[in-house]
């Protein structure tokens, strides 16, 4: 849905997308009844029929209006138009944390207190208001150029004195993986010490320039949040202080009983650090906290084999058939041979003879043939071994098929090999790109190893309009390997930083070709620091911003403490960053006076009264509208003059009318 000039809810006119969410978009608006710019936060369409996601939703503006802290982000109202769930929000035209560590990398150890003080802060008023953010990450702790943090995003918060089922299942597990505490992580019970864990990881993100677990999956990341240690940010950063160091380790104990109990008592050892950067925090002793997971080892079975027996059967063959074969493998030991088995037993002798003759001859052949061919065997070996020993020249083979390379080069005795294959924007698929040897080498080795082109290698260009400059470059460039070349485009409508458009998208483009994006750097107008103008007279404090292009508007409020015609109000806190022409509220004190006014009946009539009159004043006091001030009454001859009071700022004009005809006009002052 196209939101940008929509007027949501007759009062919020929508200036631009300033981000985006997992659940919803963040726009920049101007609140017309208050006129002043503000955030609004829209829950995304596939969501708005979700009835658990708009429960989530108007939590978040539940969660966040009911804290009042100056470290978390004011929200001024929620409602729902039609089917768009909005929350308004205070307008913080900053950097957050994660933009501030990417910038500078490791911060100092002071720097890292100063802004982990502010964030547990935030975290002990939200604590003592049973409300858990569960989704502390710098991508929701906003910066402005004090470095003032504000905690924003209690889009998945907990309210922890109401019944709530617990998400066991990680895939329906909201937050940021790399910022979970371990239980959260598991899909269990998560309280305030859920946040102090988060918050240690921030910290440890700060004080090194680094995460302290990363890994190829969510998953993988979740599992080294729950098993895993994490290196010493000392180590990391050597300029890390000693209690520091601790502090970190403390808060993000894998065991909930170590880690510390609330957001007080890390300000506590904060306070201490500041001070004194080289003291060693305590660590808290318990170790094992209630349900604690216990590990306990597999126990394997030893295997076992059995050998079947086979039995080993001899079966007797009969003879050649005849009688007397037969008789004699079957007589007994002691029988006398007859002349039958003389005679057979003769021709026995002549055919074994034969036989022998024959196996003889028939190994003389088949080692007449062994050795013929070893023969040859060897004399190729011989001449192999000879033309081994000799120089050859390599040939060049870079351009040209490898499969042919291979066909042609064997016949010459050479061995054409594939190293490995590569990509390559100007070799032809299949084609060999380089070699070694190079060619016109001279060795004894025949062997050639080849690298073959795989041709251009051809990658999706991504649709990134619309996105954070920063998240299309990492797309582009660390996703795909192409590379980015930035326009920067002058834009009202696109807030800074957002891509407007690019120069390929949703096509197949080369492998490292470069991709050019159109990317918004906003209106292009200067950035200008709001001043601080309470105290100041309504002209001053026009004067004052004015210089600055700013725009002003005046409303008036009334402060019987303070003095009459000075600011008491503005639109925006001191330091502020706005930009030339930006409109800023002022609230001027203006109290409300009363004055007593006194006609003469001789005045209004030109002289004596003779008679009774009907007298009626009107009034237009500071401007406004006309009203009577004096209800017609019948003045009687007796009376001789008239009294009533008026309420007003500077000044009142007055129309006395006497028998229903005006007779005299008069200003009165307030002075």
């Amino acid at each position: 849905m196209e939101m940008i000039g929509k007027l949501l809810a007759n009062r919020y006119e929508i200036l631009e997308k300033i981000g985006e969410g997992g659940m919803a978009y963040v726009y920049k608006a101007r609140c017309k009844l208050l006129n002043r710019l503000v955030a609004i936060k829209i829950l995304k369409e596939e969501y708005a029929k979700d009835e658990m996601f708009v429960k989530r939703f108007r939590a978040e503006a539940q969660s966040a209006a009911s804290l009042t802290h100056s470290n978390i982000v004011s929200v001024y109202d929620v409602g729902t138009d039609g089917n768009i769930n909005y929350i308004v929000m205070e307008l913080l035209e900053n950097k957050t944390l994660k933009d501030y560590i990417e910038e500078h990398g490791a911060l100092s150890s002071e720097i890292t207190l100063k802004i982990a003080a502010q964030i547990a802060s935030a975290l002990e008023t939200a604590h003592r208001a049973h409300i858990i953010h569960r989704d502390i990450k710098p991508h929701n702790i906003i910066l402005n150029k004090n470095l003032v943090a504000k905690v924003t995003d209690f889009g998945i918060a907990k309210i922890t004195n109401t019944t709530s089922a617990t998400i066991t299942s990680f895939g329906s597990t909201m937050g940021s993986v790399h910022y979970f505490s371990p239980e959260h992580a598991k899909g269990g019970y998560t309280d305030e010490k859920s946040d102090i864990y988060s918050l240690g990881v921030v910290m440890y993100e700060m004080a090194t320039g680094k995460l302290p677990f990363d890994g190829e999956s969510p998953v993988s990341v979740a599992l080294k949040h729950i098993q895993e240690e994490p290196e010493e940010p000392a180590v990391v950063n050597p300029n890390v202080t000693p209690a520091l160091n601790q502090i970190i380790l403390k808060a993000m104990a894998k065991s909930t009983a170590e880690r510390y109990q609330n957001a007080t008592a890390l300000l506590t050892d904060i306070s201490i650090a500041l001070s004194k950067p080289n003291t060693m925090i305590a660590r808290n002793t318990t170790s094992v906290e209630a349900g604690a997971t216990q590990v306990i080892p597999t126990i394997s079975s030893d295997m076992y084999s059995s050998e079947k027996a086979i039995p080993n059967i001899r079966t007797r063959q009969p003879g050649n058939g005849t009688r007397s074969s037969y008789a004699r493998d079957n007589r007994s030991p002691n029988e006398p041979f007859s002349k039958d088995d003389a005679e057979d037993e003769k021709i026995k002798k002549k055919k074994d003879k034969k036989k022998n003759l024959i196996i003889i001859a028939v190994f003389a052949v088949i080692l007449i043939l062994i050795c013929t061919f070893f023969g040859i065997k060897i004399a190729k070996k011989i001449s192999a071994d000879k033309n081994s020993n000799s120089e050859v020249e390599i040939p060049s083979l870079v351009g040209k098929s490898y499969e042919e390379m291979v066909k042609i080069y064997k016949e010459q005795g050479f061995e054409v090999l594939q190293d490995s294959e590569e990509y390559d924007e100007e070799m032809e698929a299949g084609k060999i790109i380089s070699q070694r040897p190079e060619a016109g080498t001279m060795t004894k080795d025949r062997k050639i190893y080849v690298i073959v082109s795989k041709g251009v290698k051809l990658v999706e260009v991504s649709d990134v309009t619309n996105k954070d400059y920063k998240v299309a470059k990492y797309e582009l460039e660390d996703t795909k390997g192409f590379k980015v070349e930035k326009v920067e485009v002058i834009s009202d409508k696109i807030a800074a930083g957002i891509v407007i458009s690019q120069e390929y998208k949703n096509e197949m483009r080369p492998y490292g070709s470069t991709i050019k994006l159109n990317v918004s750097i906003g209106d292009g107008k200067t950035s200008v620091v709001m001043p601080n103008v309470l105290g100041a007279t309504e002209e001053v404090a026009k004067k004052t911003l004015e210089d600055k292009k700013l725009t002003v508007s005046v409303k008036t409020g009334e402060d019987s403490t303070k003095a009459n015609g000075i600011v008491i109000a503005q639109s925006y806190p001191e330091n502020q960053e706005l930009k030339e022409g930006d409109l800023v509220e002022i609230t001027v004190n203006r109290l409300l006076k009363t004055k007593t006014v006194t006609l003469k009946m001789s005045d209004l009539l030109g002289g004596k009264q003779e008679e009774d009159a009907k007298v009626r004043v009107t009034a237009s006091i500071d401007g406004g509208p006309t009203n009577n001030v004096f209800n017609e009454q019948t003045i009687p001859v007796s009376q001789s003059s008239i009294s009533f009071d008026i309420n007003g700022y500077t000044s009142a004009v007055l129309t006395i009318y006497v028998d229903g005809e005006a007779v005299s006009t008069r200003t009165e002052n307030f002075n």
